[in-house]
């Protein structure tokens, strides 16, 4: 990560100046509700995932050196049709969702069917919000199914205002109530599954999924060699399907097939093929195309990674350097077949034995199964850089060791058969598709309903990176998350009431790598009482209006009458005075 010089820093301090002291200075007398953030006490109040304000750059927020993702991890459980969210930092179960009908007795249910029959989801992917996406397969001659599940929020379906979800080792019920072989909206009975939709051709065999720059989904058919982008807002088809067979528009296709893939900062996909072609497909970000599908061959592949401007590829334990189109061996001295980079940019691939070596290729520890684990398809980092082997047996069992020297940590379970070897905790998605981290704050206004105005911050942003500003209000902190975010631009007033406010602001690097820098945020409940004209602020247009009010008698909570003593006097426009948010009620 490029980091802002300290030189460039101060020049912006010196811009902001004195002038910006002064509009925090009046905006803290006229608004009931205020807080500024600017030193790093302030942004200790707050969550940092992903941003720090470590020394030399202290009193600001940019982004980590060294990756990192969230604390859960999404495995697809194959012989049973769930997915378990795990936390991987306290090793437990979350939650475990249904991605078919069941369990058994339920209409629709296919039972313990294996990981090679039925519905079988093997592929998840994690978005930069947290939302996790699981794809069945479907060997049944069917079209894969694609279900998407909030990290927050819930949808009420039935109507009873309260959230209806899986906590635990044990998914809720569903059904096939009408019988036509598929799940419908009114099915879904866990209320954090926000949609369900079968994606592609009958018999496509849903085996490759990833996360784009623009948030949507790609999602590749190992049978029919084809992939589609899928809004990810309601699983809507956008494109497709894009042949990975030559053709007149893509005579280099090389007719690969799909088995995983991810999306680098560029928008270009690269997906493993389960064979010798690696695959790529260009311009992910549009959502018309066209999208040019080239291969390059020589590479034994099972598992793909991305990190160090490199794709990394599991089983052959090859490095592919898109810049030369050339490949070499990684430096391992151990087989395996899932591959994962972490937030150092080392590389980390396993099967029965588990090996990390540095990105220069040097072995940097190897380890055996632990008791009680077994031999795995899919490696995966957590947000501690640590890593997780995903056991693919029925007894279903997770290994973690210790990312710097490979202790064990050991072993945990989940479900039948857990088969993933994707992007199962969004690292690549918050590292490399998007390079970004965020800060979450809550402010207490103090009462409850508290109506609220503006938030407005002073970054440096490098082209082509962002800084995102999101809000979301609640009359407790419980029912925060229940609550979707909404986002603000700077000093632009918002609608929304609650004593709570969460604040979440979004740090995102440019493609080079460079972070935004968050020097200061602020935020300020609506102002009242002397804005007249209701435009947000208090001024000599506001002043105005109060002397052109005097002697007139006010109705409740009239803004002109600023000490509240039902009348509209001299004394209103002096209150009003004090609270002026421009200098000297300047216009």
């Amino acid at each position: 990560m490029k980091s802002v010089s300290r030189l460039k820093l101060c020049a912006r301090y010196a811009l902001l100046g004195l002038a910006g002291s002064a509009a925090l200075a009046t905006a803290s007398l006229s608004h009931a509700a205020s807080k500024t953030y600017t030193l790093d006490a302030d942004f200790d109040l707050g969550v940092l995932d992903g941003v720090n304000h470590t020394a030399p750059n202290n009193n600001q927020l940019q982004l980590n050196t060294v990756g990192t993702t969230f604390p859960v991890m999404w495995v697809a459980n194959a012989g049973e049709d769930t997915v378990s969210k795990f936390d991987t930092t306290n090793n437990v179960e979350l939650a475990r969702y249904r991605t078919w009908f069941g369990p058994a007795g339920q209409a629709g249910t296919r039972g313990n069917h294996g990981a090679y029959s039925g519905p079988a989801p093997s592929r998840t992917a994690v978005d930069i919000q947290g939302n996790a996406y699981v794809l069945n397969r479907f060997f049944e001659n069917k079209r894969p199914v694609l279900i998407k599940i909030l990290a927050e929020g819930f949808i009420d379906r039935n109507g009873n205002g309260v959230m209806d979800t899986s906590t635990g080792a044990t998914a809720l019920n569903m059904a096939d109530l009408n019988g036509n072989d598929q799940i419908d909206d009114n099915e879904i009975t866990d209320e954090r599954i926000a949609w369900a939709a079968q994606v592609g051709s009958q018999n496509g065999l849903g085996r490759a999924l990833c996360i784009g720059t623009d948030g949507n989904l790609w999602v590749g058919m190992y049978n029919a060699r084809t992939y589609y982008k899928i809004n990810s807002a309601d699983g809507s088809q956008i494109a497709g399907p894009v042949s990975t067979t030559p053709t007149a528009g893509n005579p280099n296709a090389g007719g690969w097939t799909p088995y995983g893939c991810l999306i680098d900062s560029n928008g270009t996909l690269w997906s493993a093929s389960l064979g010798s072609l690696l695959g790529k497909i260009e311009n992910t970000a549009s959502n018309a195309g066209p999208y040019p599908v080239s291969s390059f061959s020589g590479m034994s592949n099972y598992g793909i990674a991305l990190g160090n401007g490199k794709v990394y590829l599991g089983s052959g334990g090859r490095v592919f350097d898109p810049a030369t189109n050339t490949h070499a061996s990684i430096g391992f001295t151990v087989s395996g077949s899932g591959i994962v980079v972490d937030g150092n940019g080392s590389i980390i691939m396993g099967s029965s034995t588990i090996q990390k070596v540095s990105s220069a290729g040097v072995i940097q520890w190897t380890q055996p199964l632990q008791a009680g684990g077994s031999s795995a398809v899919g490696v995966q980092v957590d947000s501690n850089n640590d890593v997780w082997q995903v056991g693919f047996t029925t007894a279903g069992k997770m290994q973690k060791y210790r990312g710097t020297d490979g202790a064990p940590l050991g072993v945990f379970p989940v479900g039948r058969d857990p088969y993933t070897y994707s992007d199962a905790a969004g690292f690549a998605a918050r590292n490399v598709t998007n390079n970004t981290g965020t800060w979450t704050v809550t402010f207490d206004a103090g009462a409850a309903g508290t109506p609220w105005g503006k938030v407005n911050w002073n970054d440096i942003v490098p082209a082509g990176g962002s800084v995102q500003v999101s809000v979301r209000m609640a009359d407790s902190i419980a029912n925060l998350p229940l609550q979707a975010y909404a986002p603000v631009s700077k000093n632009v007033q918002f609608p929304g009431n609650g004593r709570f406010i969460q604040i979440q602001t979004r740090l995102n690097a440019n493609t080079a790598g460079t972070s935004p820098v968050l020097l200061d945020l602020s935020v300020n409940s609506l102002v009242t009482a002397c804005d007249v004209d209701a435009d947000g602020d208090v001024d000599s247009a506001d002043i105005t209006l109060i002397r052109a009010g005097f002697g007139q008698t006010p109705a409740a909570n009239d803004p002109r009458d600023a000490n509240a003593d039902g009348k509209i006097t001299v004394v209103d426009t002096r209150t009003c005075a004090t609270r002026c948010t421009r200098p000297s009620c300047a216009q």
